[in-house]
């Protein structure tokens, strides 16, 4: 029995996600995606109209079926850095489960290849910034409580490098296989919030 159209669709998506994170946006030819997702030239020009529109669709079942999952421990309700070091943790054993050398972040995949002009998927990929921002920010914010060290400008600095050190983290995954240089990063992150946020080192 044939698979209704919207489920079509989404397998066309997984698959050429996958092969999209793995391979790299610029890399990634038209014939690969028809190899890989087993969907005709035509049949992806019919549903997306092409490469980029494609693309675009699958940064935001990124989101979907990978960010959200993986987030989730930062973005709960009332999360703190206990919520953050949970994210990574989560990550980490996902990486060691896999024998190393991660595919990394789409996102952080994609930042190096995209040309200055390709507005639309800077602005997605400008949008996933953001929310690893305002997770961070707000879970920072939680963990300062009413009367904390950090005013409100601190917060977000310390969230905004909280979601630079993340993107290098993760990006760094597909140059190593030793999970341990991975967690030492990841410690000294959560260290440095501890002692912004608790005047604490450990």
């Amino acid at each position: 029995m044939p698979r209704t159209k919207s489920h079509s669709r989404e397998n066309l998506l997984d698959s050429a996600l996958d092969t999209f994170w793995k391979t790299g946006y610029h890399v990634v030819s038209m014939g690969d995606l028809v190899r890989e997702t087993g969907v005709s030239r035509a049949g992806i020009y019919s549903d997306f109209g092409g490469k980029e529109n494609l693309f675009h669709a699958c940064l935001d079942r990124y989101q979907e079926v990978v960010v959200t999952p993986a987030f989730a421990p930062v973005e709960a309700e009332g999360a703190g850095i206990d919520g953050i070091k949970d994210y990574f943790d989560n990550l980490l054993a996902r990486f060691e489960e896999t024998g190393g050398f991660g595919t990394g972040c789409l996102v952080g995949n994609t930042l190096s290849q995209i040309p200055e002009d390709a507005q639309e998927t800077r602005q997605k990929l400008q949008a996933h910034s953001d929310r690893l921002t305002a997770g961070f920010r707000k879970a920072l914010t939680h963990e300062n409580g009413d009367h904390g060290p950090l005013s409100d400008t601190e917060i977000e600095e310390l969230a905004r490098y909280t979601m630079i050190s993340v993107q290098g983290i993760w990006s760094y995954s597909r140059l190593t296989e030793d999970v341990a240089e991975l967690r030492a990063a990841s410690d000294m992150l959560i260290a440095v919030l501890k002692a912004r946020l608790r005047g604490v080192s450990d």
